[in-house]
């Protein structure tokens, strides 16, 4: 997915870190969802509500979202 931050300020956070360190992306910006197996949270970082919009590429027959164990790195 190509995502687009429109308002608010998003913090995304890798299932694979153990430090639990958020990148947050400001409105305005946008980042690369990879997909797949891989494992992330999105968040809302701030007071004002996130919008986004995201551009997705799934190929036919395939599910959209693939819900998978929390890690249990972040305390949330």
């Amino acid at each position: 997915s190509i995502v687009s931050v429109k308002s608010g300020t998003a913090t995304v956070y890798s299932g694979d870190d153990p430090s639990c360190t958020g990148v947050t992306y400001p409105a305005g910006t946008g980042f690369i969802d990879e997909g797949g197996a891989h494992v992330h949270l999105v968040r809302n970082a701030g007071a004002t509500t996130l919008e986004l919009i995201a551009f997705q590429i799934v190929p036919a027959n395939v599910a959209r979202r693939q819900d998978a164990p929390n890690p249990g790195f972040c305390p949330f």
